[in-house]
């Protein structure tokens, strides 16, 4: 159920005492079967103030506070600004005509009172949400801000719609970032076919990994692969902390050639620099997944990314057209844009 959020309590409504002449009210306890439902119906829908919501239903006005705030967490409500109006800001607009970007979505700073892949997460799925139409394969990846935005995505029915792993299992030495959560995840709030790549990210050696994808199972996984329509994932630095050495996937010692090659990004385990070509090394050899021409294949290319530590990698996709919709906040694409 999409609610319309408020942002203040409209003290000009009746009182509930007036609502009695009008209506008989419901006992207290008919509220209890679901009081967060009712709760925010009485609120976001006939616009009661919170001292009148708790007093038809016969609670304190902090508990009613308290239940508007768990709709919130469990999806009841779905406050929406709608994409298209932060499409249209003017950050996003230069963006887009520098890159020839499709859409760009670019959320205001909050002062970094929260971490930005958590605001672009939940932008993000705001977004995936609008676009997406039963029937569509999406491609996903994986990092903090793709599993961010599975868990803020809305519950809807796309029996149609496949969700397709593009790069192999990493280790689980980290919780919640691997390809096949997030494609799970995002499957299930779809309530579509969840499809993984049965194979790890990196083997040993190529010849293992050329074996391998010889296989027919993975061959038929990899025809689903290209057969995506639409393309999610986030962007990795090659800075020491980022996810892409956290996941295992590869060492810092071993990335030690890609940034002496001038690396300053990475898309799905892909190295790439400043101007979005693809750095092929050891690594390529030997891993299972999407390539960077694969990802240019992809009509639709969605990229969640941003922070300050960013602006290079994000610089380098767009250059190297990899992404076709940039979702990012207000801070990086300043960064982007003065970088032109």
């Amino acid at each position: 159920m999409a609610l319309r959020s408020r942002t203040k309590d409209k003290a000009e409504r009746p009182a509930a005492g007036e609502a009695d002449s009008r209506t008989p009210l419901p006992r207290p306890g008919e509220y209890l079967t679901d009081p967060l439902l009712w709760a925010s119906w009485l609120y976001h829908h006939d616009e009661l103030t919170q001292s009148q919501i708790a007093d038809l239903m016969g609670v304190s006005r902090a508990t009613v506070v308290n239940y508007l705030q768990q709709a919130r967490d469990l999806h009841y409500v779905k406050v929406v600004v709608r994409p298209e109006l932060l499409n249209s800001i003017d950050l996003a607009q230069q963006l887009k005509q520098a890159f020839g970007l499709a859409e760009c979505m670019v959320i205001p700073f909050d002062g970094g009172m929260r971490p930005p892949g958590e605001r672009i997460g939940k932008a993000g799925a705001q977004y995936l949400d609008q676009i997406l139409t039963n029937g569509d394969v999406l491609g996903v990846a994986w990092g903090r801000t793709v599993l961010t935005l599975a868990e803020n995505l809305p519950e809807k029915a796309m029996p149609d719609a496949c969700v397709v792993q593009v790069i192999g299992s990493q280790r689980s030495a980290y919780d919640g970032f691997t390809a096949e959560e997030c494609v799970a995840f995002i499957a299930r709030r779809l309530h579509a076919r969840s499809i993984s790549l049965h194979a790890p990210a990196a083997l040993s050696n190529a010849t293992l990994r050329d074996a391998l994808m010889r296989e027919p199972t993975i061959q038929e996984q990899f025809a689903r692969i290209r057969s995506c329509n639409k393309l999610l994932f986030g962007i990795c630095t090659v800075k020491a902390n980022s996810l892409v050495f956290a996941s295992g996937l590869i060492s810092v010692d071993e990335s030690k050639y890609y940034i002496t090659k001038g690396a300053v990004g990475v898309i799905a385990g892909r190295f790439y620099d400043i101007e979005g070509n693809w750095l092929r090394g050891s690594m390529d050899e030997r891993m299972i997944g999407i390539t960077l021409d694969d990802v240019r294949a992809v009509p639709t290319r969605i990229a969640v990314a941003g922070g300050p530590d960013k602006t290079d990698a994000i610089l380098g996709a767009l250059r190297g057209g990899y992404i076709t919709a940039l979702i990012t906040d207000e801070p990086t694409a300043r960064n982007i844009l003065g970088r032109l």
